[in-house]
């Protein structure tokens, strides 16, 4: 046979020529190597042999199969078969490499859809509202508890802006700007956003307060979309207006008997109760300072219950800002003396009276000021800046103080935060602050924020409406 011999030989694809009976008649040399068995141990033997058992009953015009090579290797190859004269030429190829990659990814593709199965069972499961949403800010993906909280189905969800698809709005039931929505800002930022003085409405038209953190989603560097977290809090808030309350009521408890060993500790020392030796006047004198620390912690509790629970008025009058901070420099001018600062006040030449509270606005200086002069080293340095920016005036307070270690930045402004620095350095303080100026500042119209960087100070900015806060109605107002 010089043609079947031919082309056996110049054949790349391996070749094998059977008899009726199943017996090897001829193969060609890619058959000797695929299975690394020379064609003399081949002829006369049955293909059955040289098959993997699972394999044998595979046959066909076109099939795979497992072949044993001389080292009991499986090779898996993909054959054609023709029949001429009672005899079967095989024609097969190597798929060994192919099988692998196709095992693979078979493996791959299963763990895929484990993890996500995985991942879909955790979102279903967990109590929170989960939002996913494209680079463009569009709804992707919805857990059955954000559909469940807003009594939305998903169809009415997926495709839309967020911003449309979730009705939100502030404290004053005002609808939430896109800039001011957690998720945008997100996005915007490329940060986390914590946020709990929102509220979401349900498909019904119910109001609910909610907890939401808002995460940028990046991959290699670039921004893909983002995801929103979200969970009813209406039972904290009744808490925290019956903690609230609670703290109101207490705090009024306790400003008689405070009162009174204020005015008796200022009586002993004043001599009216008799004279005073030196040790005396030491042990009454530390009495007359823890009872003006308890003072200004009660205070500051009392503030924050007004404040949150809507009690307080604010009253804009035309105020001017410089003349303000002037009159807080001359209250704080002592403590700047004792620790001999460098006080630089700038304020805008051209910045007309702004309709602000100025009881409000003056306990915000006073704080910013009172932190920068008692946690920053003697012979530091306070700079004041008051400009306009568009619509709103900003103000500026910075020092080349102690700073803010940047793992702690997130808590600045909650309630009875210290930063671990700053505490050790400097006992007094309750915490509340910075809490009570934000919840004045944000009552007012407008926002704060901040910078510092441990061991080289820290910058504090907030920001008041050129146009003027809102007045409200109430019953209390602020104490200094």
């Amino acid at each position: 046979m010089p043609l079947l011999d031919s082309f056996f030989y110049i054949s790349t694809d391996s070749m094998c020529l059977l008899s009726t009976d199943g017996k090897i008649v001829e193969v060609s040399p890619s058959f000797e190597t695929l299975l690394g068995i020379p064609k003399s141990e081949l002829l006369s033997r049955q293909w059955g042999d040289f098959v993997h058992p699972e394999d044998r009953g595979l046959v066909g015009n076109s099939f795979e199969n497992r072949m044993i090579s001389k080292d009991g290797t499986n090779i898996w190859v993909s054959w054609k078969s023709t029949v001429e004269q009672g005899n079967t030429l095989l024609v097969g190829r190597d798929v060994t490499n192919e099988k692998a990659a196709q095992n693979e990814l078979i493996l791959q593709n299963r763990k895929t859809l484990e993890v996500k199965a995985r991942q879909e069972a955790i979102l279903a499961s967990i109590g929170d509202g989960v939002v996913a949403v494209s680079d463009r800010g569009e709804v992707i993906f919805t857990n059955a508890q954000a559909l469940s909280l807003l009594g939305v189905e998903s169809q009415e969800m997926l495709g839309k802006h967020l911003i449309s698809a979730i009705r939100a709005v502030d404290a004053d039931d005002k609808p939430l700007q896109s800039e001011a929505h957690p998720m945008q800002q997100s996005l915007l930022r490329g940060r986390k956003i914590v946020s709990s003085s929102i509220y979401f409405y349900k498909k019904d038209g119910t109001k609910f307060p909610v907890a939401v953190t808002a995460s940028p989603v990046i991959l290699m560097g670039a921004l893909i979309g983002g995801v929103l977290v979200f969970r009813d809090i209406t039972r904290e808030k009744e808490i925290d207006r019956m903690k609230t309350e609670f703290i109101s009521l207490a705090s009024h408890q306790l400003r008689t008997p405070l009162s009174a060993m204020k005015w008796f500790s200022e009586m002993l020392l004043s001599g009216d109760g008799g004279a005073l030796n030196d040790e005396q006047k030491v042990m009454v004198n530390n009495i007359y300072l823890s009872n003006e620390r308890m003072i200004e912690l009660v205070n500051s509790l009392l503030n924050i219950s007004r404040i949150e629970s809507g009690r307080i008025i604010i009253e804009p009058t035309p105020t001017n800002l410089k003349k303000l901070i002037d009159e807080v420099l001359v209250e704080l001018a002592p403590k700047i003396a004792q620790k001999k600062h460098n006080v630089v006040v700038s304020v805008h030449g051209a910045l007309p009276e702004i309709n602000i509270d100025p009881k409000f606005v003056r306990h915000v200086y006073m704080n910013l000021l009172t932190n920068a002069i008692k946690y920053t080293g003697e012979g530091g340095e306070i700079h004041i800046i008051v400009s306009r920016s568009g619509g709103e005036i900003i103000s500026q307070i910075s020092d080349n103080g102690y700073g803010i270690p940047a793992s702690q930045h997130e808590k600045v402004f909650q309630k009875f935060f210290r930063a671990e620095n700053v505490a050790k350095v400097e006992t007094d303080g309750t915490g509340l602050g910075l809490y009570l100026i934000k919840s004045i500042v944000e009552a007012s119209g407008g926002r704060i924020w901040f910078e510092s960087a441990e061991g080289k100070g820290s910058t504090f900015w907030f920001s008041l409406p050129f146009a003027g806060s809102p007045a409200k109605q109430g019953e209390v107002s602020i104490n200094s």
